[in-house]
C-alpha cells in the first residue's frame, strides 16, 4: 500500500472512531433515538384512550381509540436549522379553524435543507398561551390532505437564544381540530408552505 493510500485509510478511520465516540456520548444513536420517539408515542396514545384531561377526543371517540397514525421514526428528518431571529417584533392575527384570530410573533426564520433543497420556515411565539422556552412551528408540505391533515401539522421547538435550533418532524403533530371539530387551531400562514413532502411525524386520524 502506498504512503498517501495508507494515510487516507488513517484519516478514515480516526474520523469514524471520532463518529462512533460523538453518538456514544450523546446517547443519540439511531436506535435510541428510535426507541425514545416510540415511548412517547406510547404515552400519547394512552393519554388519548383514557386521560379525558388531554384527550381532544370525545368520550365515544375514545372508547373505540387504539392508536394514532405515525411515519415511522427517522432520524434523518431532526435537523438542525440556522436560526434568523427577527430584529423587530412583528405581530400577526392567525386565522383559526373557527373563524377567530389568534396573537403570535414572528420570532424567527429557521434555514435548513432538506430532500436536495434550500428551505426556510417561520417560527412563532405565541401572545396568548406562553410556553416558557417554547416556540410555534406550524407547517404544511405535500402530504397535506393525503397522509397527513389537510390544514397543517405543528412542532414545539425549544428556544435556546442561540444561532440555531432543532427541529424534529418526527414530533410534529396533528391539532386538536383534527380530532375534534369543537376546538379552534391556527391555521398555518402561506409562508410556512413547504414545496417537500415531510414524510414524518403523524399521519391522519382515522377513527
Amino acid at each position: 500500500m502506498k504512503l498517501n493510500q495508507l494515510t487516507y485509510l488513517l484519516v478514515a478511520i480516526v474520523i469514524v472512531a471520532i463518529l462512533i465516540y460523538t453518538l456514544s456520548e450523546t446517547g443519540d444513536t439511531p436506535q435510541k433515538y428510535i426507541e425514545e420517539i416510540q415511548k412517547e408515542r406510547t404515552q400519547k396514545d394512552k393519554d388519548f384512550k383514557s386521560n379525558e384531561n388531554i384527550s381532544p377526543l370525545t368520550p365515544e371517540d375514545r372508547t373505540k381509540f387504539e392508536t394514532l397514525n405515525y411515519f415511522p421514526p427517522d432520524i434523518h428528518y431532526k435537523i438542525e436549522a440556522d436560526l434568523e431571529v427577527l430584529n423587530e417584533d412583528s405581530v400577526i392575527n392567525m386565522l383559526t379553524t373557527t373563524g377567530e384570530k389568534q396573537k403570535y410573533v414572528r420570532y424567527a426564520y429557521a434555514h435548513f435543507s432538506l430532500a436536495g433543497q434550500k428551505l426556510r420556515l417561520t417560527v412563532y411565539k405565541s401572545m396568548e398561551r406562553l410556553t416558557k422556552g417554547m416556540l410555534f412551528l406550524p407547517f404544511k408540505d405535500q402530504t397535506n390532505g393525503k397522509e397527513t391533515y389537510e390544514a397543517g401539522r405543528y412542532i414545539e421547538v425549544k428556544n435556546t437564544n442561540g444561532s440555531t435550533i432543532i427541529i424534529d418532524f418526527n414530533k410534529a403533530y396533528n391539532p386538536y381540530c383534527a380530532y375534534n371539530e369543537a376546538y379552534s387551531c391556527p391555521i398555518t400562514p402561506k409562508e410556512n408552505d413547504l414545496p417537500v413532502s415531510i414524510l414524518a411525524g403523524e399521519k391522519n386520524y382515522k377513527k
